[in-house]
């Protein structure tokens, strides 16, 4: 009887040790069903735990039982969950279930062909009861027919019950295993990621720009790598690139809510990405965004900075300071005398399109009889102002327009020159200026203007000095322009609109939303104040002319 108790505690610690040994499942629960079968003398053991479905019972740990009777129970004939079978009702029920004789027990059958090839003829099922669920079952088989006693069911429960202990023990030291695993794992994943940002970063602090972090990403994944704009232009690219590669994986360099960029990578087929690899290009592309911010806020302040100097050029004229200021900018005041005006559609984001339209004509290189030029461009009271030296080729409008209409693809790019060279910085600009604006005020709101194209009025834009033009807009229009101004109204608007559309009051009159007659009387004032006769043709041509002088020369 001691050598039996003695025996019990050994066995009974040796399963304890589950936990603290660290066994993997499969081990720990053969070494349960090698425990029962020694301890209490069963011909066979086994130990069933739920599927990963929890549809079946299956055999996960044993002693003494055949292969093909473990894989007749996994495979076919599975202890379903809900069924018959004793090992099914002790799981459910959570109660020991004997069966002394399986051939006379009532919905044995199922299984009563793979009970045979084992060759037993008894079993008992005890539930394995964890804390909060049953884990599995116990089972022990014998031979021979068998009623279990009071005494073995309590054996064999009490072994059931500690094993269980042990085996949910050692369950949550795998679970903290696991988690500490995955622990060290994100640790050493946050570790990479750290080392590849700064890596990248160090890359772009170093002023290696665009080209020496793609060359550094290249370098980390292996994949050839290209970076591309908004519009798809390429920003930089690996020597390795190949145009023709089919299969891509593109992410979006944002800055806040804004696209622009996209970094492209060549994927092999059957070589994708890994976790590092994507953890790498989602760095690169951060590091890029910062780069390309770097880059916008140094051509904001170049443009600033040239916005400045034409201001100031405009406003004072050819000073010394001023001539100085270009010079440190590559251009020379005195040449610049070949002026375009240009302005796009409007549009929510305009000053960042018009900031994109200053740098496209920024790289408008054009040849003159000293070499290559650059022109002095920037933003200019809402317009983009690109000036040129005056040796500069005669189809200087046509290339700006060019550029700008493949820059911003759909949208209205209206483009006026100066006409050729001015005896000025200043007298280019406003030719330009004036022939842009009067364009713009009637339908045409794309194109290239010239002053040659608008005819007389072109003629009069280039008339010096330009009091003589002011001269006359005030002999004409001089008291409706006052009027104006003293009552709210808007004669010299009345006016424009009648002329535009062909003197028909009615048309007129819509397009003001005001009555004919209204038309009628506003005209009548306008006569009235000039001493005009609008039925006469010469009134007629002179009140035109001043009103074009006024829209390109506004007081």
């Amino acid at each position: 009887m001691a050598s039996d108790l003695v025996m019990w505690l050994d066995r009974l610690r040796d399963v304890s040790d589950v936990a603290l040994a660290a066994r993997p499942l499969p081990q720990a629960l053969t070494l349960v069903a090698e425990t029962a079968r020694e301890l209490l003398s069963f011909d066979f053991c086994g130990v069933l735990v739920p599927d990963e479905r929890r549809h079946a019972l299956v055999l996960a740990g044993w002693s003494g039982l055949s292969d093909d009777y473990v894989d007749g129970v996994n495979r076919r004939s599975p202890v379903g969950l809900g069924s018959t079978a004793p090992s099914s009702k002790a799981f459910s029920g959570g109660l020991p279930v004997a069966v002394s004789d399986i051939d006379a027990e009532s919905g044995f059958e199922p299984w009563g062909g793979v009970a045979q090839e084992q060759g037993y003829r008894s079993m008992i099922s005890v539930p394995l009861r964890g804390p909060d669920r049953v884990l599995g079952t116990l089972n022990g088989y014998r031979s021979g027919v068998h009623r279990y006693s009071a005494e073995e069911v309590e054996r064999l429960t009490l072994l059931a019950n500690h094993a269980a202990a042990a085996l949910t023990s050692a369950g949550r030291v795998e679970d903290l295993r696991r988690a500490n695993a995955s622990l060290q794992q994100q640790h050493d994943a946050l570790a990479r990621s750290q080392a590849i940002h700064e890596n990248l970063l160090q890359v772009s602090l170093t002023s290696r720009g665009l080209d020496g972090v793609v060359a550094a990403l290249s370098a980390s994944i292996r994949r050839p790598v290209r970076l591309v704009d908004a519009r798809a232009d390429v920003l930089a690219e690996t020597a390795d690139w190949d145009p023709g590669a089919a299969h891509l994986l593109q992410t979006p360099v944002q800055l806040d809510a804004e696209t622009v960029g996209t970094l492209v990578v060549a994927v092999d087929p059957g070589r994708e990405p890994d976790e590092t690899d994507a953890l790498t290009i989602g760095h690169a592309s951060v590091v890029l965004a910062l780069e390309l911010l770097r880059r916008r806020t140094a051509l904001e302040a170049e443009h600033r900075v040239r916005g400045d100097l034409l201001g100031d050029v405009l406003l004072f004229g050819v000073t010394d300071r001023n001539t100085q200021r270009a010079a440190a900018l590559g251009h020379d005041l005195t040449r610049l005398r070949q002026g375009v005006v240009a302005s796009l559609q409007a549009d929510p984001v305009a000053d960042r399109k018009l900031l994109g339209a200053v740098s496209a004509l920024t790289r408008l290189v054009l040849p003159t009889d000293r070499g290559p030029a650059h022109p002095l461009v920037a933003l200019h009271r809402g317009l983009v102002v690109a000036l040129w030296p005056d040796d500069v080729a005669d189809d200087v409008g046509a290339r700006a327009h060019a550029v700008l209409a493949a820059q911003h693809p759909g949208r209205d790019v209206l483009v006026a020159t100066s006409g050729g060279v001015r005896k000025t910085l200043a007298e280019a600009v406003r030719i330009a200026r004036g022939a842009h604006d009067f364009a713009r005020s009637g339908p045409a709101h794309r194109g290239l203007v010239t002053p040659a194209s608008l005819g007389v009025i072109g003629v009069l834009l280039q008339v010096e000095p330009v009091t003589a033009l002011q001269d006359f807009v005030d002999h004409q229009l001089g008291a409706v322009i006052a009027y104006d101004r003293r009552r709210g109204s808007d004669l010299v608007g009345t006016v424009r609109v009648h002329l535009d559309n062909g003197l028909d009051r009615t048309v007129t009159g819509r397009l003001l939303r005001v009555h004919p007659n209204t038309v009628n009387q506003r005209l009548r004032r306008v006569e009235a104040l000039t001493g005009v006769d609008l039925a006469d043709p010469r009134d007629l041509a002179n009140v035109a002319a001043a009103l074009a002088v006024l829209t390109m020369t506004p007081p």
